[in-house]
């Protein structure tokens, strides 16, 4: 092997982790290899900063995009995004608290305790054996149980439950290791569209973290599992199952499926019970997901009277209107902002995370996760930020940050906000946290693109939005939304507030539903194809919506 070939040594701090990193890899592609944790919103295509390290020894050379990033000062002491550098030498690498730090996995709060059958999915026959309705067995002498799992972007939530009985035995939840590969899922269909290797990687990548939800909830036993149904976005969908995504990644967005998807356990490699089937729930269409689908079977089991609609905020928003017996869905491109990244200073909802802000005069008060040193903002955060800079005066409605508010400076030619100046104690790879310019923009379009959804929806049904009796806001991050602060940007509707009501995770609770009753399922099948999707990019009028809810 010649020198030039030759793998330097590189350690990562804080982890301590030491490896190798190779001459034609990237740091962040070595800290994957490694199983260091670096967040890499973008999926390391160089569209944003969140991999931002601060190297010791080999530093490498800084390119034009990292010198227009980082200021002199930060170009001398090492800072570099790790997607773009690939060491020369030997070298320590810290990641910022930012970077490292895991998400609290919010998605298990609201999940009920137990699930009503009507119809069950497996019945004891006559010989004391369990089967399916088509007479397939699913075991002999232990009661059934069955993993339900909603397939987040962000997160995935799990719960094994007694196929019998209903009782949701316990619950488990964790980070899509997909987040590796890109915060949202158009990051993740360009890494997939680069051929079979990344696909595989990124299907592999998801059925392993099943695998070990399966493991931690069935206390070591996932072989006891005879039944799993599985619920996400129609991307999610795509890469999980292994199905082409090209008619995804370009207009008009047509999913290789809509239908319900049963597959053996076995052939998708999860290591479940002999004869466990997979049940993966049916979609509405483009970017309206069986996560969507699954949410509406929950709340059209008792819906709310008169018109109202359903809006669950994540990477990909979906909103479904019901009034006058229609009802209608549109999905929005909104983004990974209120998940933290695509933003400065931004993080996931983890410990440290600043998901509380207000401002008295040249003063911030910082609410925190677990009360933690503040790391970042998360997206209650940056609702929290938002409304207060609007309030204060700091921010005005076109979305652009005063220089005459005391906490707004110009740095690098761009102006931002200062939460906190100092480095938190002991951090060796800290930056000032700070909410810019560009950050407000990121969330103007992000907010704007919801809005403008449900705009299209009231347009389409012919009404105004005080004429919605009720908002119901579902997912994870809609169960920790600030109400007031969501109306004072427009995010949300200026409704009176009690008819603004959270659901929590009314997909997972769907997934449950669909896990053990065969009547859900037939019901999701229905749902799916009554819905009327609409197509914002092809929609008149949408363009002009969007631009007029860009105003804070």
């Amino acid at each position: 092997m010649s020198l030039a070939a030759t793998p330097v040594p590189v350690t990562f701090l804080p982890s301590g982790r030491e490896g190798t990193c190779g001459r034609d890899e990237t740091l962040l592609e070595a800290a994957r290899r490694l199983g260091v944790r670096v967040a890499s919103s973008c999926g390391g295509l160089g569209r944003c900063d969140s991999c931002t390290v601060r190297i010791e020894g080999a530093v490498p050379t800084p390119g034009a995009e990292d010198r227009e990033l980082f200021d002199t000062e930060e170009l001398e002491t090492g800072w570099r995004r790790a997607c773009t550098v690939r060491p020369s030498g030997p070298c320590v690498v810290h990641v910022p608290a930012r970077s490292a730090a895991a998400s609290v996995v919010r998605g298990q709060e609201g999940m009920r305790s137990a699930v009503w059958i009507e119809d069950p999915v497996v019945l004891l026959d006559a010989a004391g054996l369990w089967r399916r309705r088509d007479g397939s067995r699913v075991g002999e002498g232990e009661r059934p149980l069955g993993l339900a799992v909603d397939v987040g972007t962000t997160n995935l939530a799990a719960a094994l439950v007694d196929l019998v009985s209903g009782e949701i035995l316990a619950t488990a939840a964790m980070e899509n290791p997909q987040g590796a590969w890109g915060a949202d899922v158009i990051s993740r269909l360009e890494q997939a569209l680069g051929g079979e290797a990344p696909r595989r990687e990124l299907q592999q990548a998801v059925l392993g973290a099943i695998d070990d939800l399966a493991t931690e909830l069935a206390a070591g036993r996932p072989e006891t599992i005879v039944e799993a149904a599985l619920v996400g976005n129609t991307v999610m969908q795509h890469l999980l199952l292994g199905l082409p995504v090209e008619g995804l990644a370009r207009a008009p967005y047509r999913p290789e499926v809509l239908e319900a998807v049963d597959r053996a356990a076995s052939d998708l490699g999860l290591s479940l019970g002999p004869g466990a089937r997979v049940h993966f729930g049916p979609n509405v269409g483009g970017f309206v997901g069986s996560d969507h689908v699954a949410a509406l079977l929950e709340t059209l089991a008792n819906p709310p009277a008169g018109s109202w609609a359903l809006v669950d905020i994540g990477t990909n928003t979906e909103i479904t209107l019901f009034s006058g017996g229609r009802q209608t869905a549109v999905s929005c491109a909104s983004g990974p902002a209120f998940e933290g990244w695509k933003l400065t200073c931004g993080v996931k909802a983890g410990d440290g995370a600043i998901d509380r802000v207000r401002i008295d005069g040249a003063e911030v008060h910082l609410g925190t996760i677990g009360g933690f040193h503040p790391i970042g903002l998360c997206g209650s955060g940056v609702l929290s930020l938002l409304a207060e800079l609007r309030r204060t005066g700091a921010l005005n409605a076109r979305g652009a940050l005063s220089l005459s508010h005391p906490l707004v400076r110009e740095r690098g030619g761009e102006r931002e906000f200062v939460l906190q100046e100092e480095r938190a104690s002991g951090e060796t790879a800290a930056r000032p946290i700070v909410f810019t310019q560009d950050d407000v923009r990121t969330i103007q379009l992000t907010k704007a693109a919801i809005r403008a959804g449900l705009d299209l929806l009231l347009a389409e049904h012919g009404l105004a939005e005080g004429e919605i009796g009720t908002i119901l806001v579902a997912g994870a991050f809609g169960l920790f939304l600030d109400v007031e602060a969501a109306q004072a940007i427009g995010l949300l509707p200026a409704i009176p507030p009690d008819r603004i009501v959270k659901v929590g995770n009314a997909a997972a609770d769907g997934a449950m539903h669909l896990l053990a009753c065969s009547a859900a399922r037939r019901r999701t099948g229905q749902i799916a194809r009554e819905v009327k999707h609409l197509e914002p990019a092809s929609a008149a009028g949408f363009q002009k919506a969007f631009l007029g809810r860009t105003a804070l």
